[in-house]
């Protein structure tokens, strides 16, 4: 090639890299959106020879349509609050109607007549195995793909234990928020007796010595020093003990991990006065109860607060094994039906609930986000009246324990098992091996009825 030739030739070459440089990182950019509207009208400027195009996600329909929504467990205003409200405000054309479980409008009902919803919202114990055996949600993988959806945006110990519960390579639901489990107490019985009130980060051996300090009768008046939700910290343990193998379907409670968490918990009715099942009442009414551990209690606080309650709240107290960790997921998930007639519009819908924006006013409004993401978790509580001026950092203050196994369609079953054979320890004197030992033959003779039914 002679010198002209030459330099046209590297002139054209040059031309072409200038222009393949633009196309890549526009696509790049493009594929990172998670719904992609920004996207949508592919770039005019051809790829360069030999080149690939950038897949391009694909244009979104602003076509009208209605979107079912099953209802498995929310209140009515949550509903339209976190639902309703921020999906018609991203998406003005989608009109969404909800199906409340109910009589007449069990899943099975709805699969009898043909109307599941398009999209289908239940909870991470109970509703999972359902679905799954009814075989109603759709693999939302295809979409995650189709639409730039990043997984890698989810706490990973969040992402996993919903994963457990699926298919390799799939998802069914993901996780709309978490629940998380803390300390609440009385700010007035711990003055009253001159005690320090608890603190984040606290261990179950200093929250008993608490206990034990404000455990006191004055006057007339029992004071209780703790309590907890036994619906809340049995099941969904600090220590990711299982109730039923998700292997072998048998009971798995005869265990020394869970004789830990029995002869922990245990300790606190042994303390003279301390008494077993006074939980909310005796902590929001007649406020005799210092410390009581369970999810939050947004909704009956306000009430409370009004009528004299002085409380605040901190991180639920950890075992040394598990050290700043609250329990396991028990989260409200939203899913896609195989059946629905607008699968990508379902499926935009949930990605909207699970992006950054459609997190943050979830968040600001007191329901922790399944998200990775610090900035966001910063937010937690920022619009909930009652919390302002008290400790909303103890919502996020520990990191959830791990789910390593899938949820049976037994654990429903096993669970008041576990319960009672814990009161059975805890207050009517029975020795914590003989109640797990017959807590596991109990479980195991209920699951054998029901599979025979």
């Amino acid at each position: 090639m002679n010198g002209k030739g030459k330099a046209a030739g590297e002139r054209k070459t040059a031309t072409a890299r200038r222009k393949r440089y633009p196309v890549k990182a526009f696509g790049m950019l493009c594929a990172t959106a998670l719904l992609a509207a920004g996207c949508a009208q592919k770039e005019k400027e051809p790829a360069a020879a030999g080149e690939a195009a950038a897949p391009q996600p694909p244009a979104i329909s602003t076509e009208p349509v209605t979107l079912t929504v099953f209802n498995s467990s929310m209140g009515d205003p949550l509903f339209q609050n976190a639902i309703v409200a921020p999906l018609q405000k991203k998406y003005p054309h989608m009109k969404i109607e909800m199906v409340k479980k109910g009589k007449g409008s069990m899943m099975e009902d709805l699969i009898a007549s043909g109307s599941v919803p398009d999209i289908v919202f239940g909870d991470s114990s109970g509703d999972i195995p359902v679905y799954a055996e009814l075989g109603i949600l759709a693999d939302l993988m295809p979409y995650i793909k189709k639409y730039g959806f990043d997984l890698n945006r989810f706490d990973p110990v969040v992402l996993g234990s919903v994963q457990a519960n699926f298919p390799a390579g799939q998802f069914w639901m993901l996780p709309s928020s978490v629940n998380i489990a803390t300390l609440h107490y009385n700010r007035d019985i711990f003055d009253k007796f001159g005690v320090p009130y608890p603190k984040d980060g606290m261990t179950w051996d200093e929250t008993l010595d608490l206990a034990r300090r404000v455990t006191r009768m004055d006057g007339s008046v029992q004071y209780i020093g703790f309590d907890f939700a036994p619906n809340i910290l049995l099941p969904y343990n600090q220590l990711s003990a299982p109730m039923v193998n998700a292997q072998t379907m048998k009971a798995a409670v005869n265990t020394e991990t869970w004789k830990t968490i029995f002869t922990t918990l245990k300790r606190f009715y042994e303390i003279p006065g301390n008494e077993w099942g006074k939980g909310g009442d005796a902590f929001l009414k007649s406020k005799t109860l210092a410390m009581f551990a369970g999810t939050s209690m947004f909704g009956s606080l306000p009430d409370a607060t009004k009528n004299g309650l002085n409380w605040d709240v901190v991180a639920l107290p950890s075992f040394p094994e598990a050290p700043k960790t609250t329990i396991q997921l028990f989260a409200p998930l939203l899913g896609v039906s195989k059946t629905s007639k607008h699968p990508d519009q379902a499926f935009l819908a949930v990605a909207h609930l699970l992006s950054e924006e459609g997190q943050k006013d979830n968040v600001r409004q007191g329901r922790p986000s399944a998200l990775n993401n610090a900035d966001i978790r910063q937010q937690f509580g920022k619009d909930v009246e009652v919390l302002q001026g008290r400790n909303a950092g103890a919502f996020t203050f520990n990191k959830l324990a791990a789910t390593p196994q899938a949820v049976t369609k037994y654990d429903a079953a096993a669970f008041p098992i576990i319960r009672d054979k814990f009161r059975e320890a805890a207050v009517g004197g029975k020795d914590i091996n003989t109640a797990l030992k017959e807590a596991e033959e109990a479980i195991n003779k209920e699951i054998e009825k029901r599979k025979n039914q």
